[in-house]
């Protein structure tokens, strides 16, 4: 652990039910960078980390690789510490449970090590977090309603909800379940899919709507041709307000330009509702391109 990052962050999460990806600044890696007490030496056990959590705030063990958080939560399971395991999106949480600590654990530094790895499955807090979700969306693992339109997050948790009926019914029906590896693995996964569809696919979607609506535009309106237009336009005007005053010819091309872009869209608007943000790139083609390049070269002898 001595490459890794052990602080504490200034402030304590009380809810985590569902997960807001922020800005680094504002994640608790970067609150507890900026803001946050380093720990130097690490607890030895629940208690301790317990209460240095409640004075200090969450603890913050961060990597290039992974990030984990352990924090006091109120509520259902005060008491106990949550863990946030976090690998790019990928996000998975635990349940430390104070009673049986050092059964499954032994000391902090254990725990840490457990929960930072890739094989690391802990079904109970998922489980719980689960069946929240299900609840407020009222699913049921048994009945299923025809004249429902089921979202595709509904579907996974639905499933979910049936491989969960299905050990609590090979178990006795007493709502326990064991911490066998499956299980949470299983379930892990499909939470896993329910944050993806929830924090993920309303980005694709409206990222496939917008390739669809830009190739619909390049469609109606030629925007190669009217990128020739563009082009052939400006030089005009820089063509034009050279020859009105030589004296621009000894100035950079960029600033030129922008001049020229401002009376360009004052004569044709329409034909610039966009491009005028692309200059450079622009003045690129009037340099490198057949077309333009021994006119532009005239232009801006000694700065061109």
């Amino acid at each position: 652990m001595d490459k890794d990052e052990n602080t504490t962050a200034p402030n304590q999460i009380t809810d985590l039910e569902m997960v807001h990806w922020v800005d680094e600044q504002s994640s608790m890696r970067g609150m507890a960078k900026a803001g946050g007490k380093r720990v130097e030496t690490i607890y030895e056990t629940f208690q301790e980390l317990y209460d240095a959590i409640l004075v200090d705030g969450p603890l913050v063990i961060s990597s290039p690789i992974v990030d984990v958080t352990i924090f006091a939560p109120c509520g259902r399971f005060e008491g106990d510490l949550i863990a946030t395991r976090q690998s790019g999106r990928n996000v998975r949480r635990f349940l430390i449970r104070s009673d049986l600590f050092e059964e499954e654990y032994g000391s902090v530094t254990n725990c840490i090590d457990h929960i930072r790895s890739n094989n690391a499955a802990d079904c109970e807090l998922e489980i719980a977090h689960l069946q929240d979700l299900a609840d407020a969306l009222e699913l049921s693992p048994t009945t299923i309603v025809p004249e429902r339109d089921y979202g595709r997050i509904e579907v996974d948790l639905v499933a979910a909800l049936q491989l969960l009926h299905i050990v609590d019914d090979l178990n006795g029906g007493d709502g326990t379940y064991p911490p066998d590896f499956e299980l949470g693995y299983c379930v892990g996964r499909l939470f896993s899919s329910i944050q993806n569809l929830a924090t993920l696919e309303p980005d694709a979607v409206k990222a496939s709507e917008y390739e669809q609506s830009y190739k619909e535009r390049g469609r109606k309106g030629k925007s190669r041709d009217r990128k020739d237009a563009r082009l052939d336009h400006l030089f005009d005007c820089i063509q034009h307000l050279v020859d009105q005053n030589p004296a621009l010819s000894r100035l950079k091309p960029l600033d030129v330009a922008k001049l020229a872009c401002q009376d360009a869209v004052s004569q044709n608007p329409d034909l610039w509702t966009q491009g005028s943000g692309q200059l450079e790139q622009y003045l690129t083609c009037f340099a490198s391109e057949q077309k333009y390049r021994k006119a532009y070269r005239d232009l801006f002898p000694e700065t061109g």
